[in-house]
């Protein structure tokens, strides 16, 4: 589970250098997880990298996923 965890946070650190701001979910679907894994593990990831101050808050949109139903989700830039 820790690589899965890894792979998460590297992918959206990468998304974030581009200067756009970018959903955690953008990264969380570039990665692979074993089966069975519920990806809601992942979400303390943006949560640690907003306290810390390494990402801020920087808009709203909805969810892109189907399963997600258009959600709204938080978008991130690098602080």
């Amino acid at each position: 589970m820790a690589n899965s965890h890894l792979e998460a946070e590297s992918e959206f650190l990468r998304l974030l250098r581009s200067g756009h701001p970018f959903a955690f979910e953008d990264a969380a679907k570039l990665i692979r997880t074993p089966e069975g894994f519920d990806g809601r593990a992942l979400g303390a990831i943006p949560a640690r990298m907003h306290r810390d101050g390494e990402i801020v808050k920087a808009g709203y949109r909805t969810s892109e996923s189907a399963k997600h139903h258009a959600v709204i989700k938080q978008l991130w830039r690098l602080a």
